[in-house]
Order: C-alpha cells, then structure tokens, then sequence
C-alpha cells in the first residue's frame, strides 16, 4: 500500500502544478489525455535499439504480436491503469534486475578474457566518456548485448511463467510423432529455466558463451527457446526497461571496477530452492578500482 499512495500522491501533485517530468510515469499520464480516435495499426510496431534482444527471434512471433495490435487503440488510461503500471515497475522491476546484475558481475569475475574486450568496447563507444552513455549506443554494442543476453539465458531470474488456453489447441512436433490437447481454461506452466538449459536447445547449455548471441550466431537459436522476458504480446512490459538499466549499470561498472574471483567465490553457483525466482545462496567476488 505504501507504492500505491506514493504513486497516487505524485499523481494528484502533477496534475495540479501541470509541470512536466522527463520519466516513466509521466509518459502514462500523457497517454491518459490522448484521443481515442487515434489507432495503432500493425504497421506501427516500430524497432528500437534494443529489438536485436527481442525474444524468440522468431519471424512467426513477429508475425503474432504485430497481429495482436493491430487492434490496440490509443485509448486513455484510468488512474488505476497508470497506478498499476508504476506499482509494477516499482516491484517487478527492481529485485529482478539487482539479481540479474549480481550474476553479471559474477561471470565478470568468472571470465577476465571476456571482461576485458567489453572493457574495450565500452571505452571504444563511450571514448572513456562513461558520463554520456546514451540508449543508442547501448543498442550498439554487440557483445555487451551477447554478455547480459547469455546471463539471462542461463541465469533466467523467473524460472517458470504460467498462462492460460484462451481456446482449444493441439500442440506437435514430438520427436516421436505425439500430440498434445489442451483444452480451453487449461493453466499452463512453462519451465524456463528447463528449456533454456536443454541440450536440444543450446549446445554445452551449463557453459557460459556469450558467443551464442553475436549478430553472426543469432540466427542459431530456435524460435521460443529463449525466453527470459516471456514471449508474444504479454511478455513482460519491462523487458526494454531492465535491458537498458542492466546494460548501462554493466557498461559503467567495468570501466571503473575490474572483478575477479576469489577463494570464496562458489564455482558452480549454489542456488537457493525455489518456485519462481533464481536466487543464489551467495555470490561472493572481488573487486578491484581500475
């Protein structure tokens, strides 16, 4: 309760200065005064610096997603809408992240060959400038996006998603021939951490190679097996959000601090048991200023 009425509070203080803010929440109240009679049609699904992560990389969930919206119009949001959204920001958004960061700088310290061509590539981009790194930029660096990429995939902070049948379906494709029926209501579980460290999915799976990802190996991954964000039209609205505070906080750690491991540091990771989030017992490394 205390997100909700600090969200509605700032709510109520913006709308009667009428001053505008440069952040998230300003944004959905923007959205809450546009028009209805504006519409978003399929070919307004836009790219951004960020869509080379874009889930699957399936043309197929492509194809799904811009069909989804096809019909989506601008329409204005309630006060609650906008209230949720920021309240799910608030908590969705930040434990996630600071996990997904921890096992960043974990496989830093793991791998000082790969630590130190990001060292490189950052201050090739940034030209040593950390202060004005921007989100195009970001975008722009194909193996800081290969590194948190392959963080994700094999430490996934959600281990599993749910959704339910919205209609009768039968899936195939079993090496064997079967099918599966599931009926409409049915609650589907989907295992993520499973499915991403099948072998028949990514070869050497428990290896860390953020070479999977390079814009020359991409077209590699099969459609629906990487999913750390979820897949098609629900997938998490956070996903453009986290991938730019992981990237940046990434980017602007290692041209300060250098990681290493220490006798402490647990090899393999020792996880905490669990049923949705990946969480380790400890992740202990050293660090070091530049």
């Amino acid at each position: 309760m205390f997100f909700i009425d600090l969200i509605r509070r700032v709510m109520s203080e913006r709308k009667q200065s009428a001053k505008k803010h440069n952040d998230f929440m300003q944004l959905l109240m923007d959205v809450e005064r546009v028009e209805d009679n504006n519409t978003t049609g399929a070919d307004s699904v836009t790219t951004d610096a960020m869509f080379g992560h874009h889930l699957s990389e399936g043309i197929d969930e492509l194809k799904v997603e811009k069909q989804a919206l096809s019909g989506v119009v601008e329409k204005k949001l309630t006060s609650a809408e906008i209230v949720a959204q920021c309240a799910l920001f608030l908590i969705a958004g930040y434990e996630t992240s600071a996990q997904t960061l921890s096992f960043c700088t974990y496989e830093l310290a793991l791998n000082p060959d790969i630590q130190d061509l990001l060292v490189a590539e950052t201050k090739e981009a940034f030209n040593e400038n950390t202060a004005d790194i921007d989100y195009e930029t970001l975008g722009r660096l194909p193996l800081l996006d290969a590194f948190v990429s392959e963080t994700l995939r094999h430490y996934p902070v959600g281990l599993r998603t749910i959704r339910e049948a919205a209609e009768d379906v039968v899936l195939s494709g079993g090496s064997d021939g079967s099918k599966v029926k599931i009926e409409k209501g049915v609650i589907v579980e989907i295992p993520l951490y499973a499915i991403h460290h099948s072998p028949d999915n990514f070869s050497d799976p428990f290896a860390f190679k953020p070479d999977r990802f390079l814009p020359e190996n991409r077209h590699n991954i099969k459609p629906y097996t990487y999913l750390p964000f979820g897949a098609g039209p629900r997938n998490c609205i956070g996903m453009r959000f986290a991938l730019l505070e992981i990237k940046l906080v990434v980017a602007k750690m290692i041209q300060q601090f250098r990681f290493y491991g220490v006798p402490d540091t647990d090899v393999p990771v020792v996880f905490t048991p669990g049923y949705n989030l990946l969480q380790a017992d400890r992740l202990i490394v050293g660090v070091e200023k530049r």
